[in-house]
């Protein structure tokens, strides 16, 4: 069975959020990255100029923002015209085939997450492709198939799943799908695909643990070859125009990602709790309940490494407090210099009914005394202020704060949220 469809273009916020947080590239060591960060970076083929490829991400954003087809070709194809030799027809040809690329994964993202939100109405899902003469045989035999939309099958075959795919996905309630015939799962074709090609609906963030847990990577020696390192050689443009290395914002989000579950978690007054990422291997290492008085966790088995140290606060804001710096000082600030480095990151949990303003991040090995007595001593009066006078209480030490900051010793922001 196919389907007559014509490609229409509509706003989608979300699928233009997609494509915005994708990260802007340098294509020298791409190809190099594991299929999972593919998907979540931007970049073209010839253009190493960082600032040149945000402008053509964003312009292919345009398409959901509410741009139609030609108007969004025209400003990436102006984009990239000085790169092609000012060749108008093949930069209109690689426009166009950017807008099928990241414009369909975007909006596919976007419809993947409604039908998700609906899979108790709709649990089945049916595959149709535009019915064409150009629809590949690959493609075809799956015209018409129809699934349960829990189905594994949909993580390597939701479209598009390989270049140039125009195919979607049509979701259909359970009577629907048993009058129209459901296919038995091992019947479902599985046509391969390209192996530089990578998207996954459900992938839409950035998440270590999970791609940690990919049959392909055989042990942690593996997971850093086949992804650690490739992603350490990728230079990436971050908002504010700098650069960083596609592995440090993978740990940034990884980061994020950890701290909001975490917060989540913490629903009473009693518990808290404290987590361990790994710079080594981006792995969340450990996640350890405790109470507002002590989160007793043992890291003898970890202090030979570089970690990221993530802990909840309930009643003392999103400053660490005395006791916290304490914690950190014996247990993540050992004797020898040459100690790895810990980030300490506070998470307030939104049940805690504190809007974060300011965060205090120790990181870059030992804090010395007197630096220590400093911070205690300031974590000391936030711990006894009311949540007003947190930030009056942190201005005054505004020279201290940045001091310390530019020693590598904290790093210190004003911030809205975690």
């Amino acid at each position: 069975m196919t389907a007559n469809l014509t490609i229409e273009t509509f706003p989608n916020e979300a699928a233009a959020d997609y494509i915005h947080g994708k990260a802007v590239a340098d294509p020298t060591h791409f190809g190099n990255l594991p299929p999972q960060l593919k998907q979540r970076a931007f970049t073209v083929a010839g253009i190493e100029q960082l600032d040149a490829l945000q402008r053509i991400r964003d312009a292919v954003a345009k398409l959901p923002e509410g741009a139609s087809w030609d108007e969004a070709k025209k400003e990436i194809a102006a984009e990239i015209s000085p790169f092609v030799g000012g060749d108008d027809k093949a930069a209109k040809a690689r426009a166009n085939f950017m807008l099928r690329t990241h414009g369909f994964q975007a909006y596919a993202v976007a419809r993947h997450q409604q039908q998700m939100e609906d899979i108790e109405i709709f649990p089945y899902w049916k595959y149709e492709t535009v019915g064409d003469s150009r629809v590949r045989p690959g493609h075809a035999a799956l015209d018409g198939k129809i699934l349960r939309a829990d189905d594994d099958w949909w993580k390597t075959h939701y479209p598009p799943w390989d270049w140039g795919c125009r195919c979607i996905v049509i979701e259909l309630t359970e009577l629907d799908a048993k009058k129209q015939g459901i296919t038995p799962p091992e019947e479902m074709p599985t046509p391969g695909r390209s192996e530089s090609f990578a998207f996954d609906p459900t992938n839409a963030a950035i998440d270590l643990d999970r791609y940690r847990k990919d049959p392909r990577f055989e042990d942690d020696a593996d997971w850093r070859l086949k992804f650690v390192t490739p992603a350490k050689n990728v230079t990436v443009q971050t908002d504010d125009g700098g650069t960083m290395s596609m592995w440090d914002l993978c740990l940034k989000t990884q980061t994020a990602r950890v701290s909001s579950n975490i917060a989540g978690m913490s629903r009473t007054d009693s518990v808290e709790y404290f987590s361990v990422i790994s710079r080594k291997t981006g792995v969340t290492e450990a996640t350890i309940q405790g109470t507002a008085e002590e989160v007793n966790f043992n890291v003898d088995k970890l202090k030979y490494g570089d970690y990221i140290t993530i802990h909840t606060h309930l009643k003392g804001g999103n400053i660490p407090s005395a006791a916290d710096m304490a914690t950190y000082r014996t247990r993540f600030d050992g004797e020898d210099a040459n100690t790895p480095s810990w980030d300490y990151v506070v998470a307030v949990p939104k049940a805690a009914g504190i809007v974060p303003r300011a965060r205090l991040i120790v990181t870059k090995g030992r804090i010395p005394d007197t630096d220590m007595k400093v911070l205690e001593q300031i974590n000391r009066r936030l711990a006894a202020a009311r949540e007003s006078d947190r930030m009056a209480i942190l201005k005054e030490y505004t020279d201290k704060l940045d001091e310390l900051e530019s020693k590598g010793l904290i790093e210190y922001k004003e911030t809205k949220g975690v």
